[in-house]
């Protein structure tokens, strides 16, 4: 019997003590604001785009460091030789989106669907097919881009081919379809 006592007067103190804190309990300070806090990292928030911006940069898909965007031919192809260095630009179709132009003077498009570079065209179709709008890519420090006039399509690897393609669903695709962009 003394033990059951004992506990119910230790419970007693613990409930006194719990519903006096809460009602402000003996004086307190004024608490100062909370402090500032810096925004979380990138590693602690997801997903975060690398972002665009005008300059020269070369492209490299996700996980594949070593290889770059090319040319094959007048085709966008990708390579571990030769990295194209690309002038990105305010988009021809939309200055809040991207076009990407090289050294002598062609843009990145797609035409019938895979990237390929072109001396521009003074038409609303190629200014479109040219603009590529940025989003986040699926790992932190890459980027998708998205077509401009084909909004539900996305700059996709195929092999060493790129084209523009609509996410279809497979485990794949946003890995093959975000990318890395660093100074050349």
């Amino acid at each position: 019997m003394p033990i059951i006592v004992g506990v119910a007067a230790v419970a007693v103190l613990v409930v006194g003590f719990v519903a006096w804190n809460s009602t402000g309990g003996a004086d307190r300070a004024e608490s100062a604001p909370p402090a500032a806090t810096a925004p979380p990292s990138p590693a602690a928030t997801g997903s975060v785009p690398a972002q665009l911006a005008a300059g020269t940069w070369v492209v490299s898909p996700l996980g594949d460091p070593g290889t770059y965007l090319t040319t094959g031919g007048d085709f966008a192809a990708l390579s571990t030789v030769d990295p194209l260095p690309l002038t990105v630009v305010p988009g021809l179709a939309d200055g809040t989106c991207y076009s990407f132009r090289t050294e002598d003077g062609r843009h990145l498009r797609h035409y019938d669907f895979r990237l390929r570079f072109d001396v521009a065209e003074d038409s609303d179709l190629f200014r479109a097919d040219a603009t590529f709008c940025q989003e986040a890519g699926t790992a932190i420090g890459t980027v998708r881009l998205r077509s401009k006039n084909y909004p539900e399509y996305l700059v996709h690897r195929r092999g060493e081919k790129l084209y523009i393609d609509k996410p279809d669903g497979s485990a794949g695709f946003p890995k093959a379809s975000s990318f890395m962009v660093q100074e050349p």
